[in-house]
């Protein structure tokens, strides 16, 4: 079993450190560009990286959502292998894949760490975390693109709506009203949303775990 994830790649500053994080993982990367962002592929040797090349994204009405469909619809998926989508400046906590590798569900969904603090002129995201203990706690706004992890079969029959900034809250949504049979739960799993964001993520406040760091810039 391969896991496969899809990035709406924009941040060109953060590239390094996007890789710096990934490449210990063992997973296939696919990060999603238009025309001038691909060019930071141009020497790529890595194998387990994966550009696609869209078009630019006109928003509105277009949102970023729509290069994830094009990670969707741009790959050949294995019905056995994990999906799931990663923003350009958050990462997976330490040894996350390790835990997804010994799950068999269809769809897992796991909590969203969103730092110590709120930075100035950025995303006004709260810092409290989101944690996702059951189907009730999946509705839009309480959850991210970040939180899901899919089976491919499943992905197929899948698409984000493309229409609002919180179509990544609805494609949950849709998970859960779609396949509620097949969801499984991971609240103690964290994904660290915005977590190269400068000025979020400043102290120890936020660490759940012990051997959790912040974060280191490349």
């Amino acid at each position: 079993m391969k896991i496969h994830i899809g990035t709406q790649f924009h941040r060109e500053n953060l590239l390094e450190t996007l890789i710096h994080y990934l490449e210990p993982m063992d997973i296939e990367w696919y990060p999603v560009c238009d025309s001038e962002e691909i060019k930071n592929f141009g020497n790529n040797d890595k194998n387990w990286i994966h550009p696609i090349l869209c078009e630019p994204l006109c928003s509105p009405p277009e949102h970023a959502c729509r290069k994830l469909n094009n990670f969707i619809e741009g790959i050949d998926i294995d019905d056995d292998d994990y999906y799931c989508f990663l923003d350009d400046d958050s990462m997976y906590e330490p040894e996350f894949f390790d835990i997804i590798r010994q799950q068999a569900a269809k769809i897992l969904f796991c909590s969203l760490s969103r730092g110590d603090s709120i930075p100035v002129n950025a995303h006004p995201h709260p810092v409290y975390p989101l944690i996702i203990k059951s189907h009730e706690d999946i509705r839009v706004y309480n959850i991210g693109m970040c939180q899901y992890i899919i089976k491919g079969d499943i992905l197929k029959k899948m698409r984000f709506r493309n229409q609002n900034n919180f179509d990544d809250g609805i494609f949950a949504e849709d998970l859960k009203r779609l396949f509620p049979q097949y969801c499984v739960f991971l609240p103690d799993l964290f994904v660290f949303g915005n977590y190269f964001e400068h000025g979020r993520y400043t102290n120890d406040n936020w660490k759940r775990k012990k051997h959790w760091e912040l974060p280191e810039y490349v």
